[in-house]
């Protein structure tokens, strides 16, 4: 895992906000889109501000908040990127490298991801392998994710399925509802195994120009089976938080 006191997370959505664009899930926090083959090479940035810092379910930083920035990129079947977050209110920040490489096969687009974690204020690393999907053009437009990821340092993977749907309001305005669903597997380590949470966001993208969209989010999470017995677990709490950012593509 990689949070200060036992190591935390995987790859940047910016919107998250990974601020995932081009259709796929977006929260202004996780560390970059999840990737996917480009004909033509593409260049994403992202920078932000998340009211709590979401990660595994947990809130990561007990209620305080994180600014961050990205820079990410796709060509043919590689991406990758490099994301940036800190604290205002606490000496914690976190630099996350990402590479993947990609494949899409009809309506399905694979990754495996290699991503190397540092945590300066605490002076402690991590690496983590990962593997997802996203199989888009499902009935009713539904598009079912999968990201799985594992930690060398926690020796334990993180799993998360989310559901969702993109709607198009506007030439300039969409809107993304999805519900993801987390399973810890001694990622985080000092948490229990088993199905840990459950959350309902709502994600909206208004293109400003043809290279700057404005993106924010609401997102409500609810924690499964919290155990006393597990320090890990007591920042696994029912919790509102949200987020606002900008994305500029290239």
């Amino acid at each position: 895992m990689r949070f200060p006191a036992a190591l935390t997370r995987f790859l940047f959505l910016s919107a998250a906000a990974t601020m995932v664009a081009n259709g796929h899930d977006t929260e202004a926090q996780l560390p970059f889109e999840r990737p996917h083959a480009h004909d033509e090479a593409e260049w994403h940035s992202h920078i932000g501000w998340e009211s709590r810092y979401f990660s595994e379910g947990r809130d990561a930083l007990d209620g305080d908040s994180l600014l961050f920035g990205s820079f990410e990129f796709g060509w043919k079947h590689l991406a990758g990127g490099i994301w940036y977050g800190n604290s205002p209110e606490r000496d914690y920040d976190e630099l996350q490298l990402t590479l993947a490489i990609t494949q899409s096969i009809q309506e399905i687009d694979f990754y495996a991801g290699y991503t190397h974690l540092r945590f300066p204020f605490a002076n402690v690393h991590d690496n983590e392998l990962g593997l997802g999907f996203a199989w888009l053009g499902l009935p009713l437009d539904l598009e079912l994710s999968s990201d799985i990821y594992y930690s060398f340092e926690a020796d334990g993977y993180f799993a998360e399925l989310t559901l969702g749907r993109e709607f198009r309001l506007s030439d300039r305005l969409s809107l993304n509802l999805s519900s993801p669903f987390g399973v810890n597997q001694g990622y985080v380590a000092d948490g229990h195994d088993g199905a840990n949470h459950v959350a309902l966001r709502l994600a909206l993208e208004f293109a400003i120009t043809s290279q700057v969209s404005l993106i924010a989010h609401a997102t409500q999470s609810w924690g499964l089976d919290p155990n006393d017995a597990f320090p890990g677990d007591e920042g696994l709490p029912d919790f509102f938080h949200g987020g606002v950012g900008l994305q500029l593509s290239f």
